[in-house]
C-alpha cells in the first residue's frame, strides 16, 4: 500500500510518530486524519472534534473495501434510546454532506449502515442481548464514555471473545468531567501493566478547531471562566473537573492537602473507630483521631486509615480483626443498623452481630439514636475540614476520596438527589458522616455556629 500524498498546507497540527511505516488516508474537504500504524496502537490526529473525527474514520473504513471485507464497526452509548437523535443522526448527516448515499445504505429501523459487506452498527450498553454482536467487531467506539460505569465497561470487554483476523481496538471519546471518574484511574493514572504500552491518549480542545467554529464560540467558551470555573476548565481546557465547590458536600476537601500517598498505619495507643454503613455491600471506614487543647493550631487530628467494602458482615469483621489485631475498637455507624432484621442471623441487629463477631463489650458501641440530617453533618464536616488536620491514605480509601470529590447537595442541602443518580456511591461518605457527627458534634458550638436558618443541630 502506497501512502497518499498530503499537501502540507492542509495540516493544522502534526507530531512525529515513532512507528514505521505509517499509512494515512485523506478525508475529502476536511483536515482530519486517522493514522493507522503496524503497531498495536491506533493514532488519531484530530483537529475538528473527537466525535466528527470518529464518524469520518468509520465511514472511511466501511468504504475501504480493499482493506476491509465483512467487517463490523460498533458505536456504543450507555443508553440505546439516545442513539437515534444523537450519533446515528450525525452519521446520516455526514454521509449526506459527503454525497455518499449511493455507496452507503442506511437501515433506520435497526440503526445500521452498510457498504457492500461492511457495516456500522449502533447499540446501547443497556441492551445486554445485542452486546453479543461485539464479538464480531473490528473497532468499537464508545461515545460519551464517561456515561458508562466501570461495571458497564467490564461487561463490554467480556463480550469480546472469539478469534478475529484483526486485533480489536477500542476508541473512547469523552469530556473529562470528573477527576475521580474510573476512566482516569483505569487508563491515565493506573493502567494495567500488560496494557500500559497499548493505550494512546489524545488530548484536544476547541482551540484545535478554530477554523471550523463560528467567531463567537471562543468568546462563549472563555466567558465560562467567570460563570463557572469548572465548566471552563473541563470544556475549554480539557482538564479533569472538580465540580462547583459551592454545591459540594465537603467544600473544603483538597486532595493535595488531605490525601497522603500510600498507606497510613494504625497507632496502637489510640482506639480504632469503625464506622459502618449497611447495604448489599457493607461499608466500614476505619479512623483514628485525637483532639487538641484550646489554642492549638488544629482543633484535632483525624487519620483515615482504610475503607472496607464487603458483602458479608461476618467476613468484614473478621477481616478488620485480621488486619488490626489487638486494637481497642469503637463502633460508630448508621442508626438504622440497630433494628432487628429477618435478613440477619437469628433475627439480630447488625450491631449485635458486629459485637458478637468482634467479641466487644456494650460500652464500645457508640451509635446515635437517630440519623443526623445532611444539613447538620455538612456543617460539622465543613468545620472539621477547616479546623482539623485530616490525613487520608490514598491506597486504601479510593471510595471515600471519590465521594469527597463528587458528592453534591441540592438547594435543600440534601444529598438525596446525588445519591439517586449515583446509587453505587455515597456509602463511604455516609460512614464518614456518622463518625464525624458522633465524635465532633460539639465543634459547632466551639466556633459559635449555633444556628443556621434556625435548624442547625436541631433534629
Amino acid at each position: 500500500m502506497e501512502p497518499h500524498i498530503i499537501d502540507p498546507e492542509q495540516i493544522e497540527s502534526w507530531s512525529y510518530v515513532d512507528f514505521e511505516p505509517v499509512y494515512d488516508f485523506e478525508v475529502e474537504n476536511n483536515h482530519n486524519y486517522c493514522l493507522l500504524t503496524e503497531s498495536d496502537e491506533t493514532i488519531l490526529v484530530h483537529n475538528s472534534g473527537k466525535s466528527q473525527t470518529m464518524i469520518q474514520f468509520f465511514i472511511s473504513e466501511i468504504l475501504n473495501h480493499g482493506e476491509n471485507e465483512n467487517e463490523t464497526f460498533v458505536v456504543l452509548r450507555k443508553v440505546a434510546a439516545t442513539i437515534r437523535t444523537s450519533v446515528y443522526m450525525d452519521f446520516k448527516n455526514k454521509i449526506f454532506e459527503w454525497g455518499l448515499n449511493d455507496l452507503i445504505q442506511a437501515f433506520d429501523g435497526i440503526f445500521e449502515f452498510r457498504s457492500r459487506s461492511n457495516r456500522i452498527i449502533f447499540m446501547g450498553v443497556d441492551n445486554p442481548e445485542k452486546l453479543k454482536s461485539l464479538a464480531q467487531a473490528k473497532y468499537i467506539w464508545v461515545e460519551e464514555a464517561t456515561e458508562l460505569s466501570k461495571e458497564d465497561f467490564i461487561q463490554v470487554t467480556l463480550r469480546l471473545r472469539g478469534v478475529s483476523k484483526h486485533q480489536k481496538r477500542f476508541f473512547l471519546t469523552f469530556n473529562p468531567v470528573s477527576d475521580s471518574h474510573w476512566i482516569k484511574e483505569r487508563f491515565f493514572d493506573k493502567p494495567p501493566a500488560v496494557e500500559k504500552d497499548k493505550i494512546l491518549i489524545m488530548h484536544s480542545t476547541y482551540k484545535d478547531s478554530l477554523r471550523f467554529l463560528d467567531k463567537e464560540y471562543p468568546i462563549r467558551m472563555e466567558a465560562l471562566k467567570d460563570v463557572d470555573y469548572t465548566y471552563w476548565d473541563v470544556y475549554a481546557n480539557g482538564n479533569w473537573g472538580v465540580w462547583d465547590r459551592e454545591t459540594l458536600y465537603v467544600q473544603y476537601f483538597d486532595p493535595q492537602v488531605h490525601v497522603v500517598d500510600g498507606y497510613l498505619k494504625a497507632h496502637p495507643d489510640y482506639p480504632l473507630y469503625l464506622s459502618f454503613d449497611f447495604n448489599i455491600t457493607n461499608t466500614c471506614v476505619v479512623i483514628q483521631f485525637s483532639k487538641n487543647a484550646p489554642g492549638h493550631r488544629y482543633y484535632g487530628t483525624v487519620n483515615v486509615i482504610k475503607t472496607f467494602r464487603m458483602g458479608d458482615l461476618g467476613d468484614l469483621c473478621n477481616q478488620i480483626r485480621s488486619e488490626f489485631p489487638g486494637m481497642k475498637y469503637i463502633i460508630n455507624g448508621d442508626p438504622a443498623g440497630q433494628a432487628r432484621s429477618a435478613f440477619t442471623t437469628a433475627n439480630m441487629s447488625a450491631y449485635q452481630l458486629i459485637m458478637n463477631f468482634m467479641n466487644l463489650p456494650a460500652m464500645n458501641l457508640q451509635i446515635m439514636r437517630a440519623s443526623p440530617s445532611h444539613l447538620n453533618t455538612r456543617i460539622v464536616d465543613t468545620l472539621v475540614f477547616r479546623k482539623c488536620k485530616i490525613q487520608i491514605g490514598s491506597n486504601d480509601n479510593s471510595a471515600l476520596i471519590a465521594d469527597f470529590k463528587e458528592a453534591k447537595v441540592d438547594r435543600r442541602i440534601s444529598l438525596d438527589t446525588w445519591k439517586q443518580k449515583h446509587p453505587d456511591k455515597s456509602h463511604a461518605l455516609d460512614a464518614w458522616r456518622y463518625f464525624s457527627f458522633a465524635n465532633f458534634y460539639e465543634i459547632a458550638s466551639e466556633y459559635n455556629i449555633q444556628k443556621f436558618n434556625g435548624k442547625l443541630l436541631q433534629e
